[in-house]
């Protein structure tokens, strides 16, 4: 299970429209001195302090305006060998040389109450585990299985069968890929960035690329074909995007 799951949980909180009665309403010279303010009132000042908004409202505005995200279907194992197939939005290439993926898994609330750190999810404890993983694209025909690997699931459930997705042997980590993604990275762990025990915090993956498998069908000259790669985006809320409407621009040459 993924980020994406807390995203669309996190999607029913909704700003409230900038109209004259609301405005008026929650606006700092009619309310309340000592009633903190909330997000209409922070908002409408147009610079916001991260710290004067709860995390929901955080979450929401981060979500709703770095978009669109590609996604990372990511394949591990345990250290048991039990499969495990979830997608991450908080996804991008950050190297060529040497070639970096990450991918930056969310953590789970405690499961005692009285705790205060969340808990890692089973895509990053296994990564943790075997060091080693697969990410796989994400195409509008996958779209459905993935968001059916997207949930709380126990780690004793195989997501792969879940969603009737094949998996496919890998050429140099034990993890297999997805057979039906057209590019898949075979990635070994290079580093695990964790920023804070918090149950709303998250750690960062980063992979080195090992082997790339691509799909014939998305070959050209013996190049990938871009443009035969119809592939999803992550948008805020339970949105999501094709990226099958492109356009050209030349950069300008300076000097």
């Amino acid at each position: 299970m993924d980020s994406l799951d807390a995203e669309s949980a996190q999607s029913k909180d909704r700003y409230t429209p900038n109209t004259p009665e609301r405005h008026k309403e929650f606006s700092p010279r009619h309310s309340n001195p000592k009633r903190l303010p909330n997000a209409f009132t922070i908002l409408s000042r147009m610079n916001v302090s991260p710290s004067a908004l709860s995390h929901s409202e955080l979450y929401g505005l981060i979500l709703n305006s770095v978009v669109p995200r590609p996604i990372a279907w990511v394949s591990t194992l345990s250290a048991s060998g039990q499969p495990n197939l979830a997608p991450f939005s908080f996804f991008n290439c950050v190297c060529i040389e040497p070639p970096l993926l990450a991918f930056a898994p969310g953590l789970r609330p405690p499961k005692q109450p009285d705790s205060c750190h969340g808990e890692a999810k089973d895509t990053l404890r296994n990564v943790r585990e075997t060091r080693e993983f697969v990410i796989n694209v994400v195409t509008y025909e996958l779209a459905e299985p993935m968001n059916q690997t997207s949930g709380e699931y126990p780690a004793s459930v195989n997501e792969f069968e879940l969603a009737q997705i094949a998996p496919a042997l890998s050429k140099v980590v034990k993890v297999p890929r997805v057979a039906a993604s057209p590019v898949s990275f075979e990635c070994k762990l290079y580093q695990i960035l964790d920023f804070s025990p918090s149950p709303q915090s998250s750690s960062l993956v980063i992979g080195q690329v090992v082997s790339i498998h691509l799909d014939d069908a998305h070959l050209k000259e013996g190049k990938l074909d871009r443009n035969s790669l119809d592939l999803i985006g992550r948008m805020g809320g339970i949105q999501y995007t094709r990226t099958t409407q492109r356009f050209d621009m030349v950069r300008p040459k300076v000097g």
